[in-house]
């Protein structure tokens, strides 16, 4: 009981874990362990029965399937890194040892009970372990003993021998003898796998020839695989089943079966097409194929699509049907670029490489075949397929770019052996130019050679010719500048270029041929007196001076007497060819003839002066000022100091008229440069560069540049004057700019005695309309530090009116009378006390409205309106609580004079406030100052007094 038990445990945990499919690894090892544990509980039974020797026999069987899964494991490991096929049996040892072992334990088995019920049973383990783990034969020998044991067709143990043995037939391809068992098997309709054993069956009757049955019987499986009841084998039957149709000789049933039960039955039928085709079934094949087409298009089955057109290749290919080969290769590339184009598709591209290839072939299959027929059919071949070929390079192009330049050569060698040389020669122009972006030396002579053969025909229209020619021979001297056929075209091509008047291609010629080849001096000698004598026809200085100057440093070692001839010759054309532009106004080649002077080595150092001095004028008029004032410090550096001095009025005008054109910058450059140079003189000339150079860096509010100016040359001035108007210039750009700290440090750098005055009223002015906090304490710091009278003055005329400010917005708050019950002598002395605060704020800040700072008169004054006008209203507006109207009326007529009073000295200070603000902008800075507010009278009239209280009393009537 405790045995069964075990093997229940044991065959659940097994199926738990073939269920939940944990790693392999750890799924092994369980179920190693689960099979050594029991095999080692069996083993130390004291009686060992048939039935429990069967058992260890079968966990035998069990572990030895294991061993062999863990071989066949390191076995493919290893063949990931390297070859172990012939040392394969090494990685099994283990597992035919285990193999022999219990072999021999089945074998101990039919001995120690030749009678069991079990032998069958035995037999059966010994024959599929030996059929799958063992190397020797008795596999079929054991199988048929089994059945013969087994007298019951309907025995399980029976039907799993025939069909073991019907396998064992299968596998060791005798067919007849494995039928013979399968029908017997395929009886046996409860086995769930009979749908394997059908196809199995039917590879076995299309292996003897009956192919009706081979088809019904892979059918069957097909079928069977549809009932739940039997393992599902459609894959491996559609994989198969139109093979079985082919080889029949009825592909289209086939077709027609993977279309009737199949929705997307392509990755079959393909290959199918590719068999039909073989045989040698071209319309069937064409069916095929089209129908896999329109699934394509009909269910949108695009992932189908590129090995389709694949198929449909080969399937042309095979049958030289180059029209449609060609029309479904375009259909291929218009699917790759739809592909490249859109990533989002997911088009598949894997058979791209091939494609490259297919095309690639068949095109060069096309053209040995164009370039036979021209051969053999006395000059004419087909223009179809010459236009196929031709398509099959431009797609070549697209598919495979970086083989461009070797499609394009083939498109000119295809051109050329049909005799199409115009054509021919664009291909290889265009070969030629995609061969060098790629560097490919090789296959760019070959292009050249084949270019070179093609002229050499002369078969080209001559101009044409001549066109491809030069290209052919200038393209191989530059990328072989040093090679025998280069050394032979040097001269043909510089006599080409010479007698087509391209003197400038003929140098260059001549200057790449000298440097490649410099022991052929003398011819080249020879051929450069030809371009000379261009040159000097056409008068083009330009080229003959620069030869000269290559001369000079050696080139093709030309004699000194020789050089010197064409000097001459050379200075003779030079002035009269410039002046004569500037003349007939073209200026800018006029300028650009002197410059080419001045440049030039061949001449003086006075004719460059005069050169550059020329081209700096005429620069000038074209209003090129930088230019212009390069040209004149060229110009000065070559001229001596008697031609200096001749020039200084004209560089003055220059540099004024510089800065007419608004070129400020350069203007000063001028100017301080010629200042410096001339410092010595201390002329007018010399105050007027300074004025300019001053004025021009102030434009450009460059401070720097101006006081470098000051700094630098006021020892040049033939009067100071100048110097000190400078100063005042920068003092006023600072004041413009409101720069405090520029400007403080401009008055202290130079402590001018007019300057510090109006520096003063300059930041008391800042003081009162600047409204940085920041701005008016430096200000303050300042006065502080200038420790003037005035200053000091100022600031506290500043403190004085801060408070004054507060002490106005406190009274404008501030309530007369505010009592609920009215008391005559108490309003009294409320209304004494408040005017005499009017009072003593105006003897205190008084002052204020005289003072020589003209805004705070202005404010003060304003101070003053405020607080009057806030008095009257306030006097005007009493109405004391409690007060009858008879004695409110009396007490408002007696207020009212007081209340206008206010009201009236209010308006006086806004009259004299408008007035100072009209003014303010004409005042000088010396005597900024505005007349005091007087007369302006404010008795405080007493209601129950009838007193009116006077200056000598202490009032407040000033």
């Amino acid at each position: 009981m405790k045995k069964l038990l075990t093997l229940i445990l044991f065959i659940s945990f097994l199926g738990e874990l073939q269920a939940s499919e944990p790693k392999k690894s750890a799924r092994w090892q369980q179920l190693m362990k689960l099979v050594d544990q029991e095999l080692k509980i069996l083993s130390k039974a004291k009686r060992k029965t048939p039935e429990l020797n069967y058992r260890m026999l079968e966990l035998q069987s069990e572990k030895l399937k294991l061993l062999h899964e863990k071989n066949n494991k390191e076995f493919l490991e290893k063949s990931k890194v390297a070859n172990v096929t012939q040392d394969k049996e090494s990685y099994f040892k283990e597992t035919r040892n285990y193999y022999k072992a219990s072999k021999e334990f089945g074998l101990k088995i039919l001995k120690d009970f030749p009678k069991t019920k079990l032998r069958a049973e035995v037999l059966f383990a010994l024959a599929l372990n030996s059929r799958d783990y063992g190397h020797d034969s008795i596999t079929e020998k054991y199988l048929l003993e089994c059945i013969s044991l087994v007298s019951d067709p309907h025995h399980s143990l029976r039907h799993h021998a025939e069909t073991a043995l019907a396998d064992f037939y299968y596998n060791e391809k005798r067919y007849q003898d494995a039928v013979t068992y399968y029908e017997k098997v395929l009886w046996k309709t409860q086995d769930e796998w009979l749908s394997k054993h059908y196809l199995n069956v039917a590879w076995c009757y299309l292996k003897v020839k009956e192919f009706d049955k081979a088809v019904a019987s892979i059918k069957k499986s097909y079928f069977l695989s549809k009932n739940k009841s039997y393992v599902d084998i459609r894959d491996q039957v559609l994989i198969h089943i139109g093979s079985f149709f082919v080889y029949t000789d009825h592909p289209l049933e086939g077709l027609d079966f993977y279309l009737k039960n199949e929705k997307d039955p392509i990755a079959y039928l393909m290959p199918m097409a590719q068999k039909t085709s073989e045989r040698g079934l071209s319309k069937e094949t064409e069916a095929i194929l089209d129908a896999s087409q329109n699934l394509i298009d009909k269910n949108q089955l695009w992932h189908h699509q590129e090995e389709l057109f694949h198929q449909y290749l080969d399937f042309y290919r095979n049958y030289n049907r180059f029209s449609d080969y060609e029309k479904t290769s375009s259909k291929l590339v218009a699917y790759y670029n739809k592909a490249d184009a859109n990533k989002k598709l997911n088009l598949k591209t894997d058979l791209r490489e091939d494609s490259i290839e297919k095309i690639r072939t068949t095109a060069g299959f096309l053209q040995i075949k164009l370039a036979k027929d021209m051969k053999e059919a006395g000059g004419s071949f087909k223009d179809q397929e010459m236009a196929i070929v031709l398509s099959f390079f431009n797609q070549l192009i697209t598919l495979d770019p970086k083989r461009k330049a070797e499609y394009l050569f083939y498109r000119g060698e295809t051109n050329y052996s049909i005799r199409r040389f115009p054509d021919a020669a664009v291909a290889y122009a265009e070969a030629l130019t995609e061969a060098k972006l790629n560097k490919n030396l090789e296959l760019s002579r070959k292009i050249l050679n084949s270019l070179l053969a093609l002229t050499g025909l002369e078969a080209l229209p001559k101009d044409l010719n001549k066109k491809y020619l030069i290209f052919a021979y200038t393209e191989h001297i530059t990328i072989w500048p040093k090679d025998p056929i280069s050394e032979q075209i040097y001269p043909k091509l510089f006599e080409i270029y010479r007698e087509s008047g391209f003197d400038n291609k003929a140098a260059e010629v001549l200057r790449l041929f000298n440097k490649s080849y410099p022991d052929h001096l003398k011819d080249q000698q020879a051929l450069m007196t030809k371009i000379l004598d261009l040159f000097i026809e056409k008068k083009d200085t330009r080229k003959l001076a620069a030869w000269v100057k290559f001369f000079k440093k050696g080139f093709l070692s030309f004699t000194k007497d020789m050089i010197e001839k064409i000097e001459i010759t050379l200075g003779n054309m030079l002035f009269l060819e410039y002046q004569g532009l500037a003349k007939k106004g073209d200026k800018v080649a006029a300028a650009k003839g002197f410059e080419s002077i001045y440049q030039n080595d061949l001449y003086s150092d006075k004719v460059k002066s005069q050169s550059a001095f020329f081209a700096s004028m005429t620069y000038l008029e074209l209003a090129e000022t930088e230019k212009s004032y390069a040209w004149q410090e060229l110009a000065f550096n070559k001229m001596t100091d008697v031609e200096k001095l001749e020039k200084r009025d004209e560089m003055l005008k220059m540099s004024e008229r510089t800065y007419r054109l608004q070129d400020f910058v350069t203007s000063h450059k001028m100017s301080e440069f010629f200042l410096k140079k001339f410092c010595s003189l201390k002329d007018d000339i010399q105050n007027r560069f300074f004025e300019v150079a001053v004025m021009t860096a102030l434009v450009e509010e460059n401070t720097a540049a101006a006081e470098n100016v000051i700094v630098q040359y006021s020892e040049c001035l033939k009067k100071m004057e100048a110097r000190n108007t400078a100063i005042e210039q920068m003092y006023a750009f600072y004041e413009k700019k409101g720069d405090f700290r520029g400007l403080r440090l401009h008055v202290h750098r130079y402590p001018i005695e007019n300057l510090k005055n109006q520096y003063r009223f300059t930041l008391q002015k800042w003081f009162w309309e600047n409204s940085s906090l920041n701005l008016k304490e430096m200000i303050k710091l300042e006065f502080k530090t200038l420790k003037h009278p005035e200053t000091i003055g100022w600031l506290k005329e500043m403190d004085d009116f801060n408070l004054a400010v507060k002490f106005v917005n406190e009274m404008k708050s501030e309530t007369i009378w505010d009592k609920p019950t009215f008391d005559g002598d108490a309003y009294n002395a409320a209304l004494e006390a408040y005017l005499l605060k009017i009072q003593n704020f105006k003897k205190t800040y008084e002052h204020l409205t005289s003072s020589s700072q003209i805004d705070l008169v202005i404010l003060a004054t304003h101070v003053f309106s405020s607080l009057y006008q806030t008095a009257g209203k306030k006097i005007g507006a009493i109405h004391p609580a409690g007060m009858d109207d008879q004695t409110f009326k009396q007490f408002s007529e007696a207020m009212k004079p007081i209340s206008t009073q206010f009201t009236n000295a209010s308006k006086q200070y806004t009259t004299q406030l408008d007035k100072a603000l009209k003014d303010k902008e004409t005042l000088a800075w010396g005597s900024r100052s505005i007349a005091s507010v007087e007369h302006i009278e404010n008795p405080v009239f007493s209601f129950f007094t009838g007193l009116t209280m006077d200056k000598g009393a202490g009032g407040i009537n000033d």
